[in-house]
C-alpha cells in the first residue's frame, strides 16, 4: 500500500513538475519514485523499520500534495503564512530511503531481530493512557500508535525549534537600536512570540518525557517476560547449562542488558540513556533538525553573497559546519573504536564477580565450617582482577574521548562567530542575523555530532546487542543440540508401563555413560536403583523426566500419568513458607488444613505456624529439613510416578525410613522407584536394578538383580 500511495504521487509530482517547469517538485517527484522502489515487499524490511517507512511515506504523499497545492496556486492566500517548506517532501522522501539503506548494516539486522518481536505481538496490553481509565489495546497497535506520535512530536519540536531561531534574528535585531521603535519590537518578540513558544516547548518536553517513558516501560516489561519464558520453558536454562556454548550469565542479559538495549537503563550501563530508543526516534528527530537547519545556514550564507578566498561557495556555512563535524566523529571514532569490545567484556567480568560473591552468600555455612574464608577473599581478589584490568583499559580509552569531547565542545561555542564575524564587521548583515546563523550552525553541528555525543553510549549499546542476540543464539544452538540425532525421545504410549527399549545414556560431549538395555518400571512395583556414583543413575531419572536428551532411544512413559521427580537437593523459593511447601504450584491451590498436614506427615509439625514467615528457606533449614519439605510437596502433588534420587541421603535410617512409610500411607496408588545406597531401603522397594561399571571405561550396563 505504501509503495502504491508513493509511486502514483511520484508521477503527480513528475508531471506537474514538468508542466509548471518547477525544477524543485521534479526532484521530489524522481526522490519519491526511488523510495517507491525502496518500499517493495521484496525487500521485507523488518516490522520496525517498515513502521518508520510508512509513517514518512504518509508525511511525503501528504506534504508533497500541500506543496503542488501551493505550486499550482490553490494554497488560501488567509493562511500563506503557513504554508509548508517546499523541501519537507523531499526530505521524508530520502529519510524513506535511508531506512531502506541502514536495513542491510549489520547492526542494525541485528538490533531489528530483537526489537521486532515486540512490534509484532498482538497480544493483549492493558494501558491506562492518563487521564483516561484502564484500557485493553492489542500489543502491535500500541506499540505502532506510540512510535509515530514520538516521531511527529518530535518533528514537532524540530519546528519549535526553526520558530526559535527566526525569533533570535527578530530580537537580536530588536535590541540593536535604542530607540521608541525597537523598544515595541522588543515587547513584542519577548511576550507575544518567546512566552507562547517557550509554554509549548515546555508542554510538548513534558508530553514526549511522559509518554516515551511509559512506552519504553511496558516495552521492557514485554522483552523481560520473552527473554525469561523462553530461557526458563521447556527446560531451557538446564539444557543452556548442559550445552557447549553455554551463555554466561543470562540473570545478567535478562535484568540488565534488556534495559540498556531499550533505554541504556540499569546498573553497570555506561551508555546513559542511549539504547534503541535514542538510536531510532531520537535520530531521526537529529536528521529532521539537520535538514531544517541546513536549509536555514544555506540561504544564509547565499544571503552573505560574499567570496571566500575570492572563490563564492554556496552554501559555505553549511560546508564548514558539516566538514566540521565530519572531522569530529572520524577522529572519535579512532579513539574509541576499541570501547564496544571492551564494554562487551566488562559486563562479562562484573557479571562473573557478582556471581562468586553470590556463591559465597549461598555456601556460607560450609565455608564457615570449612574455614575458608582466607581461600575466598584470595578468590575474591583473583576474579575482581579481571575488572579491575578491564575497568582501567576503559578508562584510558574513555580519558581521551573526554578530552577531546571537551575541546571540541568549547571550540564549538565560538567557530560560528568566528566565521559570521567578518561579514557583521563588513556590515554585510545585521545583528539579528548574525545571532540566527550562530544558532542554526550550532543546531546543524549538534545534529551532525549525534554520533559524537553518544559515541560512549553507542559502544555499550553494541555490547548489549551483542549479548542479547548471542543469548538467542544459545536458544538455536541448544534447541539444535536437542534435535541432533541421535538422541532420547520421550512420548506418551498407551500401555501402562514405563518402558526403556534399547536406551543408550550419554553425556554432552558424547562419550556413552551406560547401556540400559530393554527396561520396564511396572506399576505398583517399587523399585530401587543402586550402583556406584557416576554410573549414570541419576542422568537416567533425568532421562525419564525428558530433560536429558544425550544417547540414544526412546522412553515410553504411561500416557496422562503424573510423574515428579525429588533431586538429593531440593530448591525452595526465597517468600512465604506456604509458597516453598506448594511449590511448583500455587500455594492457594491447597487449604491450610493441608499443608499443616503434609507437614507432620513428614516430621515438620514445629512449621505449622509458620506457614506465612518470609525467609531464605535454603539457607535456613538444616539439609534433613529440606528434604523433608520436598517429599510433604509431594504428598500435596500426589503423583502417579514419584522418582526420588538419594531425596533422603541427609536423614539418619530411622527418619528415613517414617518418611518412606508415610510416603507409602498418603500414596497408596504411586509408584515408587528410588536411588539409594542404604541396605535399609530395600525393605520398602519390592525390585531392584544395578548400573554395573565396565572394566576400561566402557559404558555401564543395567541389570536386575533379585
Amino acid at each position: 500500500m505504501r509503495m502504491l500511495s508513493l509511486a502514483v504521487f511520484a508521477v503527480l509530482a513528475l508531471t506537474i513538475g514538468a508542466y509548471e517547469e518547477s525544477g524543485m517538485t521534479i526532484l521530489i517527484g524522481v526522490v519519491s519514485a526511488l523510495a517507491a522502489g525502496a518500499s517493495l515487499p521484496r525487500w521485507r524490511l523488518s516490522t520496525f523499520l517498515t513502521m518508520l517507512s510508512e509513517l514518512f511515506v504518509a508525511e511525503t504523499v501528504i506534504f508533497g500534495l500541500a506543496d503542488i497545492v501551493a505550486l499550482l496556486g490553490y494554497w488560501p492566500k488567509a493562511y500563506e503564512e503557513y504554508q509548508l517548506p517546499t523541501y519537507l517532501p523531499l526530505a521524508t522522501a530520502i529519510f524513506v530511503l535511508a531506512i531502506f539503506a541502514v536495513s542491510h548494516l549489520g547492526l542494525v539486522r541485528r538490533m531489528m531481530s530483537i526489537a521486532d518481536p515486540f512490534f509484532a505481538a498482538r497480544t493483549p496490553i492493558s494501558i491506562r493512557p492518563w487521564p483516561l481509565p484502564r484500557m485493553i489495546a492489542r500489543q502491535d497497535v500500541y506499540a505502532r500508535v506510540n512510535v509515530w506520535f514520538l516521531i511527529l512530536i518530535n518533528q514537532f519540536q524540530v519546528a519549535i525549534g526553526l520558530r526559535f531561531n527566526f525569533f533570535q534574528r527578530d530580537f537580536g535585531n530588536a535590541i540593536q537600536v535604542a530607540d521608541e521603535a525597537h523598544r515595541a519590537a522588543f515587547w513584542f518578540q519577548l511576550l507575544s512570540v518567546f512566552v507562547p513558544l517557550a509554554f509549548v516547548a515546555i508542554l510538548s518536553g513534558l508530553v514526549e518525557f511522559f509518554v516515551a517513558s511509559n512506552f519504553v516501560l511496558q516495552w521492557r516489561r514485554w522483552m523481560t517476560a520473552s527473554f525469561t519464558s523462553r530461557w526458563l520453558l521447556h527446560s531451557m536454562h538446564y539444557k543452556l547449562a548442559l550445552a557447549a556454548n553455554n551463555a554466561d550469565n543470562p540473570d545478567q542479559r535478562i535484568s540488565q542488558d534488556v534495559g540498556g538495549f531499550i533505554n541504556g537503563a540499569g546498573p553497570g550501563i555506561n551508555s546513559g540513556n542511549a539504547g534503541i530508543y535514542n538510536y531510532t526516534i531520537q535520530l531521526i528527530s537529529s536528521a529532521t533538525n539537520l535538514v531544517s537547519f541546513s536549509i536555514i545556514l544555506w540561504g544564509i550564507s547565499n544571503a552573505l553573497d560574499a567570496p571566500i578566498f575570492g572563490i563564492k561557495i554556496p552554501g559555505f556555512l553549511f560546508w564548514v559546519a558539516t566538514l566540521y563535524a565530519a572531522a569530529a566523529t572520524g577522529i572519535t571514532h579512532l579513539i574509541g573504536r576499541s570501547l564496544s569490545r571492551l564494554y562487551f567484556r566488562q559486563q562479562a567480568v562484573e557479571a562473573n564477580f557478582r556471581f562468586d560473591l553470590a556463591r559465597i552468600r549461598e555456601y556460607s555455612e560450609q565455608i564457615a565450617l570449612l574455614k575458608g574464608e582466607d581461600r575466598e577473599i584470595a578468590r575474591a581478589g583473583t576474579v575482581f582482577e579481571d575488572v579491575f584490568h578491564t575497568i582501567q583499559r576503559i578508562i584510558r580509552v574513555r580519558t581521551w574521548l573526554i578530552a577531546f569531547n571537551q575541546f571540541y565542545g568549547q571550540i564549538s561555542v565560538i567557530i560560528p562567530y568566528v566565521v559570521v564575524a567578518p561579514f557583521y564587521f563588513l556590515k554585510i548583515v545585521d545583528f539579528g542575523r548574525f545571532s540566527q546563523s550562530a544558532d542554526a550552525f550550532g543546531a546543524v553541528n549538534g545534529s551532525m555530532n549525534f554520533f559524537v555525543d553518544r559515541y560512549i553510549g553507542l559502544a555499550d549499546f553494541s555490547a548489549a546487542i551483542r549479548r542479547l542476540t548471542s543469548f538467542e543464539d544459545a536458544f538455536d544452538a541448544a534447541r539444535a543440540q536437542e534435535q541432533r540425532e541421535p538422541r532420547i525421545k520421550a512420548a506418551p504410549a498407551d500401555s501402562p508401563i514405563l518402558s526403556l527399549p534399547d536406551v543408550d545414556l550419554a553425556l554432552p560431549d558424547g562419550r556413552k555413560l551406560a547401556h540400559v538395555g530393554d527396561l520396564a518400571l511396572v506399576p505398583q512395583e517399587s523399585t530401587l536403583v543402586v550402583g556406584p556414583s557416576g554410573v549414570g543413575k541419576s542422568t537416567l531419572f533425568r532421562a525419564i523426566s525428558g530433560i536429558w536428551p544425550f544417547g540414544s532411544g526412546e522412553i515410553q512413559q504411561p500416557a496422562y500419568a503424573k510423574l515428579m521427580l525429588l533431586p538429593q537437593r531440593p530448591y525452595l523459593p526465597i517468600g512465604a513458607l506456604r509458597d516453598a511447601l506448594a511449590y511448583p504450584a500455587a500455594a492457594s491451590s491447597f487449604s491450610d488444613q493441608e499443608l499443616c498436614d503434609a507437614l507432620v506427615k513428614v516430621g515438620l509439625p514445629a512449621f505449622q505456624d509458620r506457614l506465612d514467615d518470609h525467609d531464605n528457606w535454603q539457607m535456613r533449614l538444616s539439609g534433613g529439613e529440606q528434604q523433608r519439605l520436598a517429599v510433604a510437596r509431594a504428598l500435596l502433588a500426589r503423583p502417579d510416578w514419584l522418582f526420588l534420587d538419594e531425596a533422603t541421603a541427609s536423614l539418619d535410617e530411622q527418619s528415613e525410613a517414617d518418611l518412606y512409610r508415610a510416603i507409602a500411607k498418603s500414596l497408596p496408588n504411586a509408584t515408587l522407584v528410588s536411588i539409594g545406597h542404604r541396605s535399609t531401603l530395600n525393605a520398602f522397594h519390592k525390585r531392584r536394578i544395578a548400573f554395573k561399571p565396565q572394566a576400561g571405561g566402557a559404558p555401564a550396563t543395567v541389570e536386575g538383580v533379585a
